[in-house]
């Protein structure tokens, strides 16, 4: 299997379905399909169990997978090393990141950035669950939870501050909550425990039992919006949510402080594109403090 077979063969197998991996390689689905078929006809044995609704790996390509993803992690190296060390400043460079923190600090960052560097391009990937980069096409990620990987380079950007908000409305359905109950009897609009699981244990400073959760959702630009709907009391990062009108702090004296890092593989650190990619991030991050 040579290494552009693979790339058709770890899409489909992340994404499952003919039309997502077309999307994710840029062809159509008939192109994966057709690619599928041939890879398959050459090593005279069946890759995927095709449903109507998706593919799922065969026992082969099961066994497959992990040698493949090794093809792809070598791959991802010899580009990395390439990079390594070249002063050009033209290029793209891809960025893992949460919603909030794009819409806040990264967008603004990449605004200043494109009028100094005008020929760097960026690929803003976006997701509460970043994972590690090791493994991964991002060239470096934002994320709210040091990695434990050892082998890449982590710098703090900057501690954000979060609360607890609602709105009027929630509290006239409702009533105002009252610090030391638990929250009982509220409702609370939350990640899923397997993202953010501390904050089902203790939701900015206000132990949990059995928590009344209507509303779990992996983006924090969703949990605002249905806070901002009267929907229940959501812990926000006061950047953004301080901003929203329709918002009323909850207990203003709680507050849960975050830690930002900067996540870079260490074959990168000397590319001039992605130093200056990186320098803008501390500047627009470094407001946070002021």
């Amino acid at each position: 299997m040579n290494w552009d077979d693979a790339r058709f063969f770890l899409a489909l197998a992340r994404c499952g379905t003919l039309r997502k991996a077309a999307g994710q390689l840029l062809v159509d689905q008939a192109t994966v399909g057709r690619r599928i078929t041939a890879l398959e006809e050459t090593l005279g044995s069946k890759l995927f169990i095709r449903t109507p609704k998706n593919f799922s790996l065969s026992p082969l390509g099961d066994e497959l997978l992990p040698d493949v993803i090794k093809m792809e992690n070598a791959m991802l190296a010899i580009s990395r090393k390439a990079s390594n060390g070249d002063d050009s400043m033209g290029g793209n460079v891809s960025i893992a990141t949460t919603d909030s923190m794009a819409e806040v600090f990264v967008i603004p960052a990449l605004k200043k950035l494109r009028e100094q560097y005008p020929e760097i391009t960026v690929t803003l990937l976006t997701s509460v669950n970043i994972s590690d980069i090791s493994y991964r096409s991002a060239d470096m990620a934002i994320r709210g939870a040091r990695p434990e990987e050892k082998t890449l380079i982590i710098k703090r950007l900057a501690t954000i501050e979060m609360g607890l908000y609602t709105t009027e409305e929630y509290i006239q359905k409702k009533g105002m909550p009252i610090e030391g109950t638990q929250l009982q009897g509220h409702d609370l609009l939350m990640f899923p425990r397997d993202l953010v699981p501390r904050h089902w244990d203790n939701f900015c400073g206000e132990s949990l039992v059995s928590p009344n959760v209507v509303l779990q959702s992996n983006s924090q630009i969703l949990l605002r919006s249905a806070t901002a709907h009267g929907l229940g009391i959501g812990l926000l990062s006061s950047f953004m949510a301080d901003k929203d009108p329709k918002l009323i702090r909850v207990f203003p004296q709680s507050r849960d402080w975050v830690d930002i890092w900067l996540v870079l593989h260490p074959d990168l650190k000397r590319s001039a594109r992605i130093r200056a990619v990186i320098k803008t991030l501390e500047v627009e991050f470094s407001k946070q403090h002021a």
